[in-house]
């Protein structure tokens, strides 16, 4: 449902949320496994957008899909990040990963051990939170807590009718289930009311997140004021920006929650497409919503966004002519040395394998 980075929606007034005041808690750090391999604070690494595959058209084949998901893995990929796309309509993007996130966020916790899966995004006002939470614990707990839920608008409108949703009023539905969502995965037994459900006394969802709260990062700008996603999200995934407009955006960010001396850390993200020519020189090229070049130029980028206090760059890699896996083993070889993923000792990385031929 959403874009590589999410709909960048014009702020709306904050309106009252519900919020039973866990926004106010420390957001998840480095105790989070999932927190702790995405975002090391003070540097960047580089994350994967499913599906991992070039491919034309609006739909994938998801060939080897979970052999490249283990091998991005082992290479340093920090994460992997799955799209809510429940309908393909003409005209308005692709598929996706094909499968259903959830579905697949559940096989990936079984086929992998280290790498951070998360939603980019969930589409909130299109989902109930009850089963979000519900879905999100369960993947939280399969995979020894490395779930992060991306939650965003949405940007796909011909969809909504096809929910019984009204087209209007979605940026309230996004604050009043992101509170619900909330309340549903801490340890609270109270009720809860919203418009969106009323939770009677001492019922509750299970599973919990396995460690405490679970990271809530918001995609886009989701109908929302940014000062209403400093304080309530434990992250902000965007789109892809040049530098000196990353650096101002980020610079407002960290304003915004407090960074340095808050303690509280919470990343920011960039998302893009990424086609890496064969050229190592080749110049950048213009791309709508991310970077084509060589891979010389692109690590100069990736440094500078760096030095923009970007915390991860999250890549589709869709429209390569090259076969994904050797765009993969290329980034693997002559990139991720340089960002690699948090959550080891300082200098400790395996050795990448290469899922594909280079040349």
């Amino acid at each position: 449902m959403s874009a590589p980075a999410g709909s960048a929606a014009p702020p709306v007034p904050m309106g009252s949320t519900g919020s039973t005041g866990s926004a106010r808690e420390p957001a998840p750090g480095s105790a989070h496994p999932g927190m702790a391999r995405a975002f090391p604070p003070g540097r960047m690494t580089l994350g994967l957008i499913a599906p991992l595959e070039s491919f034309t058209g609006d739909i994938p084949s998801m060939t080897g899909h979970l052999a490249l998901a283990t091998a991005a893995e082992e290479a340093g990929f920090a994460s992997l990040w799955l799209r809510d796309v429940p309908l393909l309509v003409p005209g308005e993007g692709d598929g996706g990963q094909l499968y259903d996130p959830w579905v697949y966020l559940g096989m990936l916790a079984a086929t992998t051990r280290l790498i951070t899966l998360g939603t980019a995004s969930t589409v909130l006002p299109l989902r109930h939170p009850v089963h979000v939470a519900k879905a999100a614990a369960s993947v939280d707990q399969l995979s020894s807590g490395r779930m992060l839920l991306g939650l965003a608008g949405g940007d796909r409108p011909s969809e909504v009718p096809a929910f019984g949703v009204p087209r209007t009023g979605g940026p309230a539905r996004l604050r009043d289930g992101w509170s619900y969502l909330r309340h549903l995965t801490s340890t609270s037994t109270d009720g809860h009311t919203s418009s969106l459900g009323q939770l009677a006394p001492g019922a509750e969802v299970i599973p919990k997140p396995r460690h405490g709260r679970l990271p809530m990062l918001m995609t886009g700008r989701g109908g929302q004021t940014l000062e209403w996603t400093a304080e309530h999200a434990d992250g902000w995934l965007y789109t892809a920006l040049a530098p000196e407009q990353q650096r101002l955006n980020t610079a407002r960010w960290r304003r915004l929650t407090g960074e340095p001396g808050s303690g509280r850390f919470k990343p920011y993200a960039q998302a893009g497409y990424l086609v890496l020519h064969e050229n190592p020189r080749s110049a950048p090229r213009a791309l709508p919503q991310g970077w084509s070049m060589g891979r010389e130029p692109l690590l100069e980028l990736f440094a500078a966004h760096e030095a923009a206090g970007v915390n991860q760059l999250m890549m589709n890699l869709r429209h390569n002519t090259r076969p994904a896996a050797e765009v993969m083993a290329e980034l693997a070889e002559e990139l991720l040395p340089h960002f690699p993923p948090g959550g080891l000792s300082e200098g400790c990385r395996t050795t990448p394998p290469r899922p594909g031929t280079r040349r």
